[in-house]
């Protein structure tokens, strides 16, 4: 896994993030501590043998903070390595004090946080504006009214099918042409031609298709594992990710924080949806022609 951290848009959010996981349990601070110490890469053998009381929790641990994408996770003859990612391993120290107190953690600024510093003071100001944030499903979409309600009758073998066909079958049900993908796109769909709540909304999709497999992550979204950000970049109103199977819960977490800081900085409501495997296959069943099935 290659993962880029974000570190001039979103350096302080994943500090104070990777804190309050290393809070969460001791088995994480440990983990964490062993691999960002030594070499970059750490076989869970290595590990057990630095931990005294190793245990499933230090599994446990280890998966979590792949999960977070904390620590870089590889496999090699079906030996699993965990590693370092090198923005973490540049902040190690300032994680790992925060960690320890909870007073420092909780006002450690971030683009929630406004910090006002003079020689005589500090303090620390949250944003006044009330965030306007709702996770919408597909089948509340009238675009999309076609789509039953119900699970897909029909099996597409969607892991099969490639994001441009994807792509291409929003962009017919949306009645506009389909763009072809480059490196550092925002989207892979903008349009302002999506209807929500009786009103037309614009609206954004990242898509993803047979060449990304398993759970969708954030790091498997976009070269530098930051997609999901620029998805958040610009003006639109509804946000979607689209992917032929299961989205990782971390997915659903980013997307919804996203949402958030957007709602505050520009002080009105922000949607956002997640169109997993069976969601898009409810999709095909509704669409065929428009999907090529």
């Amino acid at each position: 896994m290659n993962i880029v951290s974000d570190t001039s848009a979103n350096a302080y959010e994943k500090i104070e993030r990777a804190a309050h996981v290393l809070r969460a349990s001791k088995q994480n601070k440990e983990v964490f501590q062993i691999v960002y110490s030594g070499s970059r890469f750490k076989t869970l053998e290595d590990i057990k043998n630095k931990i005294g009381k190793f245990n499933t929790n230090t599994y446990k641990a280890a998966k979590r903070l792949y999960g977070e994408d904390i620590i870089d996770k590889k496999t090699i003859k079906g030996v699993i390595y965990y590693g370092k990612i090198t923005f973490y391993a540049t902040n190690r120290d300032k994680i790992l004090k925060l960690s320890k107190n909870a007073k420092k953690l909780a006002a450690y600024p971030t683009k929630r946080k406004l910090r006002i510093l003079n020689t005589k003071f500090s303090t620390v100001l949250n944003f006044p504006s009330k965030p306007k944030v709702k996770q919408i499903y597909v089948n509340e979409i009238d675009s999309f009214n076609l789509i039953s309600k119900n699970n897909p009758s029909k099996n597409y073998k969607l892991k099969r099918v490639s994001e441009r066909t994807i792509n291409k079958g929003f962009c017919r049900i949306l009645n506009q042409g389909d763009k072809k993908d480059w490196g550092g796109e925002r989207n892979d769909i903008f349009t302002n031609n999506i209807y929500f709540g009786g009103k037309r909304k614009s609206a954004v999709f990242a898509l993803k298709g047979k060449a990304t497999q398993g759970d969708l992550t954030p790091g498997k979204m976009g070269k530098n594992g930051d997609q999901i950000q620029r998805l958040f970049e610009g003006t639109s109103d509804l946000h979607f990710i689209g992917y032929h199977s299961e989205i990782n819960e971390r997915t659903i977490d980013l997307m919804q924080s996203l949402a958030l800081a957007k709602s505050i900085r520009e002080d009105r409501k922000i949607y956002f949806c997640l169109i997993d495997g069976r969601d898009l296959s409810r999709l095909v069943d509704a669409y065929p022609k428009e999907f090529g099935f």
